[in-house]
């Protein structure tokens, strides 16, 4: 009797909350426009009650004081007598596409209605006349607690005390303030995250973030349909300096680099991967903190599907909702890299991971196998094969290993690896770690293993192979000049010409109300004759060394890390294009467009010859160099498909699963350190 009393307790406190924490992400999410106030009766979790809902890792929460088994206490699975409404997510993602500005005709506004707006039906949401920013989002959520609308349990009922709860809030309005920050992250709302951090500004040094790591709490909740790298930008470049910097914030209390984290949302996403299999200290973890949001955009915490999920019991991401790394996902983490790794505050990239981490088990050596950067994206990539859905062909893990090559990922460095103990869990007390550079290790990934891929995921993993060993060369002195410190203004120049072939093409004709692609290219096309002018009479007076490409160095683009290596140049931008113009609109399409074959970019890359693939052989895109950054791009991380093609061929048309957002303005002037 004593024992069912106290798992009744347990589920209690576990249900409040948990409906605790739908309310403020729930509110996090719409704030600013819809309904001011949710409660238990808009949020409607009567009809999502009929199991127990276990506790979501890894996320904010009011510090209540709970016992330690309250904490860790994981409620068993119920019986779900609604099965057939566990509504499946669509298998089709939605996307973002960055735009500059937006061209219309302007449709008179119908007249505003007194009607309050359905919770339930987004579409006759309307924006709040005066929003609130972040203090009121945190007051909203202090009063919540303390008139507990937002529960259908009676504080009575919780084996805590909520008036404790509530005089633990009063007393600390700053962490109140930081869980607001929090939820507003995961929730990717930009106006309350870029008020928070404008108070954290305004605080200074007073303002102290204590267990909240902003970046990776920010890229285990991604959504690429909804904001892609937007609250990246904003925290990387609003966050200010001493002790709250991303420097000092990139690491986070396990060891995770943000980048790990990043990874992490790759294995998440797209693998059968448990959360063990990528860290030892996630061993009492069934999932992954963040799974309740998509990168793709197919659900969200608050989705119907998600709800119903978790009121089965089973809050784990069934393995058939998932789908292979897509260009929604790939889009989303590339952008995030380029965000956090161009400005000249930048963390170091080639910082260890703190992923797959083992250690020596001979009681002699016990040595820390700890993976470099580059070495923890071979791991990801391997179980992207091994364990990955159907269709999986590794395309997006060569456009990660390109877009931190780009920013000066070092494929030299070398880390004391076991393979033994990394691919099969060995526990051998002998020494069976060796010191690898990244392509060595992948390399010595078991021939036996990677045959039982299917085609396409070997052919993307020669690829990524192939890759590493081109930017190999160019690192190595004894191959090829340092790539920090080489540049040739007419291997640059030869990129920019060579896949320029279609500007005069019939393009007016395109579809798209925001783009006016005649405008664009005869611009381009009268700045490229004028700049190349320029740089015939500026060529014997530039710098030599100083690492920076030569047409982008006055404009604070990243260094030249690609060195005088056409290929990878050339597969970087076209991956880049194959991003901005292609997703897959219909199950049974294929994941990527005829324009961007990997066995033939394989081929290629092999033989040193030009990319034979449709992006080059058809002119379709515009002038790049030797950085693989398109020559009139405005930003180097958030490129515009205007920017990168010479005519429209798109497929993203479905506006229905489209969403335009604001391309950033002037963040490479900001990135410049000399600026």
């Amino acid at each position: 009797m004593v024992r069912i009393t106290y798992l009744s307790l347990t589920s209690i406190t576990t249900d409040w909350m948990h409906q605790l924490w739908q309310y403020s992400f729930t509110t996090a999410r719409t704030w600013g426009r819809g309904p001011r106030l949710w409660n238990a009766s808009n949020l409607r979790y009567n009809q999502f009650s009929q199991g127990r809902i276990e506790s979501l890792p890894g996320t904010p929460a009011v510090n209540f004081d709970l016992p330690e088994q309250y904490a860790r206490h994981q409620s068993p699975k119920g019986t779900f007598s609604h099965r057939a409404e566990l509504r499946r997510p669509s298998p089709l993602c939605s996307w973002s596409i960055h735009v500059r500005e937006v061209y219309y005709k302007r449709v008179e506004s119908p007249e505003p209605t007194e009607d309050p707006a359905d919770p339930n039906d987004e579409g006759t949401w309307k924006p709040w006349t005066i929003p609130g920013g972040i203090h009121a989002f945190a007051e909203s959520l202090q009063e919540s607690l303390e008139s507990n609308e937002f529960s259908t349990i009676e504080v009575r009922e919780l084996p805590i005390s909520a008036g404790q709860i509530i005089r633990a809030v009063k007393r600390s309005p700053k962490q109140l303030l930081e869980e607001a920050f929090g939820f507003s992250i995961m929730a990717r709302n930009r106006t309350l995250v870029f008020d928070m951090l404008e108070a954290i500004e305004s605080d200074g040094d007073d303002f102290v973030l204590h267990d909240l790591y902003p970046l990776h709490l920010a890229s285990s909740y991604l959504s690429g349909s909804t904001t892609c790298c937007g609250i990246f930008d904003d925290i990387v470049q609003g966050m200010p300096a001493g002790e709250a910097s991303i420097r000092k914030l990139y690491t986070n209390h396990l060891n995770h680099t943000v980048l790990d984290n990043l990874m992490i949302a790759i294995l998440k996403a797209h693998t059968s991967c448990t959360p063990i299999m990528v860290d030892e200290a996630f061993k009492n973890e069934n999932r992954f903190a963040g799974e309740e949001v998509d990168i793709c955009g197919r659900w969200d915490a608050d989705s119907d599907c998600i709800r119903y999920l978790q009121a089965s019991g089973s809050p784990t991401i069934p393995q058939s909702w998932k789908h292979m790394f897509c260009h929604t996902s790939v889009q989303t983490i590339t952008h995030c890299i380029g965000t956090l790794f161009s400005p000249h505050w930048a963390p170091d990239i080639n910082t260890p991971s703190g992923l797959f981490l083992k250690r020596c088990l001979n009681e002699s050596c016990g040595l820390k196998l700890q993976l470099k950067p580059l070495h923890a994206l071979v791991v990801t990539a391997v179980y992207l094969a091994q364990l990955g859905r159907d269709g999986e062909n590794l395309f997006g893990m060569v456009a990660c290993l390109l877009s931190l090559l780009g920013k000066g990922a070092n494929p030299l460095l070398k880390a004391h690896i076991s393979l033994t103990a990394l691919l099969s869990g060995d526990d051998s007390q002998e020494c069976t770690h060796l010191e690898l550079d990244p392509l060595e290790f992948a390399q010595s990934v078991p021939k036996d293993l990677i045959s039982e891929w299917s085609e396409d995921r070997i052919i993307g993993w020669n690829v990524l192979c192939t890759v590493l060993r081109l930017s190999q060369n160019q690192w190595n002195p004894l191959v090829a000049p340092n790539p920090a410190r080489s540049r040739s203004n007419d291997n640059d120049r030869s990129i920019y010409n060579a896949h320029v072939g279609a500007a005069d093409q019939d393009i007016s004709d395109t579809g798209i109300p925001f783009m006016d692609f005649d405008m664009e290219l005869e611009t381009n096309n009268r700045n490229e004759t004028e700049d190349e002018d320029e740089d015939e009479e500026e060529d014997d007076s530039e710098d030599e060394g100083d690492g920076f490409c030569s047409d982008h160095r006055e404009i604070g683009y990243p260094q030249h890390h690609f060195g005088e290596n056409n290929p990878l140049a050339t597969l970087w931008s076209a991956v880049q294009t194959e991003l901005l113009t292609y997703r897959r609109l219909a199950i049974g399409d294929p994941w990527i467009s005829a324009n961007f074959d990997m066995a033939s970019v394989l081929e290629s890359l092999e033989n040193k010859d030009e990319l034979s693939i449709g992006l080059v052989s058809k002119g379709l895109m515009k002038p790049f160099c030797g950085c693989g950054i398109f020559r009139y791009s405005e930003d180097p991380a958030c490129l515009r498909v205007e920017e990168a093609c010479t005519r429209y061929f798109s497929n993203l048309d479905d506006y229905g699963r489209s969403t335009f957002l604001d391309a950033p303005m002037d963040r490479t002037q900001v990135w410049d350190p000399n600026f």
